[in-house]
């Protein structure tokens, strides 16, 4: 359990610069399916897109001592902390968490014409989360046994989880406008994405009673846990990569969403001609609801589940148990609470949820090229090992041009930290991020958030009318030179 807990912290992001602009294309997809029925481009391809995300309210650096350049270009004349550490920790006793994502998205596209959206993306997801982690355990990672601040306390821990996956995933996208009534449309949408396991690891501690007496010894007065994992090492001597497939487990995710759009005017949009030609219908307001990531992933290969049902004991001569590997580890533990090696021991194959969550989006058209987004996300837990998403609001200004978009998300991370973002695109290259006080030193480094794209596309309405006469169009007999004056006059 130990193992477990405090592995990770050293070590649904959601790239609001990529995914509620107009340009965002199939990117768009990743917080609404039905978002790409709406876009300013017919096609769009992404070539690839990278997202890194970290986040956690215990280890951290002062932003007076260091800056995030300090950690990539001069990392060899860090500050010191309790002797030898590069960081320090936020001394409190509220519940931790660490969330760690990254995602690369390679290549992609998307397809829309008359009431039918169409995309496939394919991606490589890593997700690491800890929820309600009790203050001491990363204390004494950061310390070890011998910290004597934490001795001789009874702590009596309750609902706190671990989970960690690594996997790929091919997305199929379908969306329909099933309502185009007027100035009024709502569309439909849905992802269907094949998962591919290559590790996961996941713990569900309902309840830790223990002591620990000294820097060798602990006193476990009542364990109640469960832990899975399925991971690329050979169990029993840890070589990587062991033995077993690359692709360790398969399942299915789904997202479904919904959008209702109100136009600003109304364009005919029946005509029959080359894709090209359809004009984009700027909106009044759009707003969508949305569930992402509903799904799980079934690890059957060089996977295992054991399980630790309110057992206790005294565990002395800690700090000289050795682990030469995963079956050492297990056996050892299964040894100390049970007497037996092998009875901790429940099956050789378990289920890991997605990150699942439930997302608002909306936005705002405010005068020319200027927009207000506002995109809510609260995360949901289906599964008992679950990755879990946490939860955002944000509200984000946009300037938009075919060539170039700035946007400034403000956002509350966790329904607890505030954060300001920046992301600017230049034709085809968006770089952002949603921490922008990281990259000016005026933020602690207790985590990071940067993305990036590169991708093209092709605009609605960007090719000329071919017809055997100059002034018939979609439009009905209006020319092209005073259609685009009656446009400017309605914005």
């Amino acid at each position: 359990m130990l193992f477990l807990l405090t592995g990770g912290y050293v070590k649904s992001q959601e790239m609001l610069g990529l995914t509620t602009g107009n340009y965002g294309g199939i990117a768009s997809a990743s917080l609404n399916p039905a978002n790409i029925n709406h876009q300013k481009v017919f096609f769009d391809v992404n070539i690839l897109s990278g997202d890194l995300f970290l986040r956690n309210n215990f280890a951290y650096i002062p932003h007076q001592d260091a800056s995030i350049w300090d950690l990539i270009y001069n990392n060899d004349d860090l500050p010191l902390y309790h002797g030898d550490k590069n960081f320090t920790y936020y001394d409190n006793k509220e519940l931790k968490f660490v969330n760690l994502n990254l995602r690369l998205q390679g290549p992609s596209a998307m397809y829309y014409f008359g009431r039918h959206g169409f995309g496939i993306s394919t991606a490589l997801r890593f997700n690491t989360v800890s929820n309600r982690l009790p203050f001491e355990i990363p204390l004494i990672g950061y310390h070890g046994l011998k910290y004597d601040p934490l001795h001789n306390i009874n702590y009596n821990d309750y609902d706190f989880d671990v989970a960690s996956g690594t996997w790929f995933e091919l997305g199929l996208t379908y969306s329909y406008d099933v309502i185009k009534f007027n100035r009024h449309k709502l569309t439909a949408g849905i992802t269907v994405k094949p998962l591919f396991g290559l590790a996961g690891i996941s713990g569900n501690i309902r309840n830790g009673d223990y002591i620990i007496i000294n820097d060798s010894t602990i006193n476990f007065n009542n364990i109640d846990a469960d832990m899975v994992f399925s991971l690329p090492v050979d169990y029993d001597n840890n070589d990587v990569p062991g033995s077993s497939p690359t692709v360790k487990g398969s399942g299915t995710g789904i997202d479904i969403g919904v959008v209702f759009v109100k136009k600003r005017y109304e364009i005919m949009d029946h005509y029959r001609g080359r894709v090209c030609e359809r004009p984009y219908n700027p909106y009044a307001y759009k707003v969508g609801i949305s569930l992402i990531d509903i799904g799980r992933i079934n690890y059957k290969k060089n996977a295992e589940e054991h399980s630790f049902n309110n057992v206790s004991a005294y565990w002395s001569s800690i700090d000289t148990t050795g682990f030469e590997s995963v079956n050492s580890f297990m056996g050892n533990l299964s040894e100390l609470f049970y007497g037996d090696r092998e009875k901790s021991y429940r099956g050789d194959n378990f289920k890991l949820g997605l990150p699942t969550a439930l997302s608002l989006q909306a936005d705002l058209y405010i005068k020319r090229n200027v927009f207000l987004n506002a995109v809510w996300i609260h995360p949901i837990k289906l599964y008992k090992y679950s990755m879990r998403r946490r939860s955002l609001v944000a509200i984000t200004p946009r300037y938009e041009t075919p060539w170039f978009e700035a946007s400034l998300p403000v956002s509350l991370y966790d329904y607890r930290y505030v954060r300001i973002g920046l992301s600017v695109r230049f034709y085809f290259i968006t770089i952002g991020t949603e921490r922008i006080g990281t990259y000016l030193g005026l933020s602690d480094l207790n985590g990071l958030d940067v993305y990036a794209s590169i991708k093209f596309h092709l605009v609605k309405g960007a090719c000329k009318f071919k017809g055997p006469n100059k002034c018939l169009n979609y439009e009905f007999g209006i020319s092209d030179k005073d259609r685009q004056l009656y446009r400017k006059r309605r914005r």
